[in-house]
Order: structure tokens, then C-alpha cells, then sequence
């Protein structure tokens, strides 16, 4: 029985409450039983077993949950309708949802999925597919599904969280990697936004034939840079330093026409990236 000399947690102290939780620091959390019903599958179990009636005290049940402290409060604090203060890391978003998932608590984990596709953690966006994906959140899984395409899966780098993902959802994810590629090298040899380079015949305005080589070398650096990361954005600012760009806004016809022009050619350019990586099927998501 957790005592007045026991360490209780400021923000879980009301002598009114009547369950005490203890962490795996010995930190007691006292809550109000009508609370844990309310939000936890696993809480409204437990409470609704017969619990031992000792007159002399408020508390209906004591409970060591071994967790530990700073997942046990956060949770807590969620269920509770409590402050709760930033996220330190995506580690601990994973250690909190380990938790609210062993208590059946619907509210906090709705609250973590509103912070997952939060910039905080951007740079991670493949262990966020996962969590995503595990928990059937399809339309975050495809919002970072699209910033994969920033990653190089096939380095060895991602291989562990890769090997956490579901078949199927791997499968999805790899499909995605390959049909974003397959569409930006269509739209590139495609007459839609590139006609002056790909359209047939290829004559200028003046009745000569334009030798579009300095097109397709700008084409195959393209490919290749959107193969080594098919989001695309590195495209965008690079390009204008690369020597095979520098070639094809300057090659001219005899006449003096510009065999491509650099703007439309650009503004072009960003909507085929923007197509090519356009999620437009669902987000498969593992059987519980």
C-alpha cells in the first residue's frame, strides 16, 4: 500500500483518486478510476473484477505497470486531458505507443497520430511508414511514403526497419519506389510537356531538321538523378549547374531559333516530378 512518504508524481497526486499506478522508477500516479474506464480497454477490465473493500483508504486497486516513467507519464497525461509537452524523439513516440496499445487507449493514440507527420520528424520518414502501416493510418502512410522517395532503400542503411514492415506493405512501398521511377521516365519521352525534344518530325520553324542530342543527354542525367532519389527535389536544384542543361538551353538552330526553351522546359519539368510521385493508390496495411 502506497504510503504519504511514497514519491507521487505532482500532476497525479489528488488524494481523491482511487487507483494508484507505480512506474518501474517507483513513481505512484494516482487517477480516478471513472477516467481509466472511460479511455482504456485494459483499465475497464480490470476495474470491473471485484477489487478488495478496505474502508480505511480511498484506493481501489494498486497497479505496477512496469513502465517507465517518462512513457507512463505522457500516456497518462493524454488519457487524463493534461499538457502534454513536446515529443523528445521518435523513440519515444514508438515506447508511448507500445503502451497505449497494451492499455486500448483510443484517445492518446489518436493524438500520436496527429503528431506523426509533424516536421519534428521528418527526417525519419521510413520508421514512420512503419508505425503508420501497423496501425492502418493509410492517409499518413501515404503522406510519408512520399518522403521515402528522399532515401536510398538498397544502401543497407534502412535494412532493419525494413525487415519490420509486413510483406505486403513492403511490396507497396518498393511498387511505389518503382512506379514513380516508370512514370517520370514516360512523361520524359513523352510529347505532352516535352514535344519540341521528343515530337516527330523534327524540324524547326525555318524547315531544317534539329539533331535532338543535346535533349536526350539531358534526359538520361535526369533519369539517373531521379533513380538515385525520386523525390525529385534535388533535380530541381541542381539542374542548372549541370553541363548537359547548360547544352541544351544554348543549342540554336542555323536560323537562330532556341531549340528548347529553358523556362517552359522547367515549368514543365516540375510537373512531370509532381505527377511521377503522386500517391493515387491505397496504402495496403497489415492484418492485426
Amino acid at each position: 500500500m502506497a504510503t504519504a512518504q511514497e514519491t507521487y508524481h505532482p500532476s497525479f497526486s489528488d488524494p481523491t483518486a482511487d487507483v494508484v499506478l507505480q512506474s518501474t522508477e517507483g513513481t505512484f500516479y494516482r487517477v480516478h478510476s471513472i477516467i481509466l474506464r472511460l479511455t482504456s480497454g485494459f483499465f475497464r477490465t480490470m476495474l470491473s473484477l471485484p477489487q478488495p473493500n478496505d474502508p480505511s483508504t480511498t484506493v481501489k486497486i494498486e497497479l505496477h505497470v512496469g513502465e517507465p516513467d517518462g512513457v507512463m507519464e505522457r500516456v497518462l497525461r493524454m488519457m487524463c486531458g493534461l499538457e502534454i509537452p513536446p515529443w523528445p524523439s521518435l523513440d519515444q513516440v514508438e515506447a508511448a505507443l507500445q503502451l497505449i496499445e497494451k492499455w486500448d487507449a483510443p484517445g492518446p493514440l489518436s493524438f500520436v497520430r496527429t503528431a506523426i507527420t509533424s516536421p519534428l520528424f521528418a527526417e525519419d520518414p521510413l520508421r514512420l511508414y512503419v508505425l503508420a502501416a501497423r496501425f492502418g493510418w493509410e492517409d499518413e502512410a501515404k503522406t510519408v511514403m512520399v518522403q521515402t522517395l528522399k532515401l536510398r532503400l538498397f544502401d543497407g542503411e534502412h535494412d532493419e526497419v525494413l525487415c519490420r514492415l509486413p510483406s505486403k506493405n513492403l511490396l507497396a512501398l518498393l511498387a511505389f519506389h518503382d512506379r514513380c521511377k516508370v512514370r517520370f521516365r514516360e512523361a520524359l519521352d513523352g510529347t505532352a510537356l516535352f514535344s519540341a525534344g521528343n515530337e516527330e518530325p523534327r524540324d524547326c520553324n525555318c524547315g531544317r531538321r534539329r539533331d535532338n542530342i543535346s535533349w536526350r543527354l539531358l534526359k538520361a542525367k535526369l533519369v539517373s538523378e531521379f533513380e538515385r532519389r525520386p523525390l525529385g527535389d534535388s533535380i530541381l536544384a541542381d539542374m542548372s549547374g549541370w553541363p548537359e542543361s547548360v547544352v541544351c538551353w544554348r543549342v540554336v538552330c542555323a536560323c537562330g531559333n532556341p531549340y528548347y526553351d529553358q523556362v517552359s522546359t522547367v515549368r514543365n519539368l516540375k510537373q512531370a516530378i509532381k505527377d511521377a510521385i503522386a500517391v493515387d493508390l491505397p496504402v495496403d496495411t497489415p492484418e492485426m
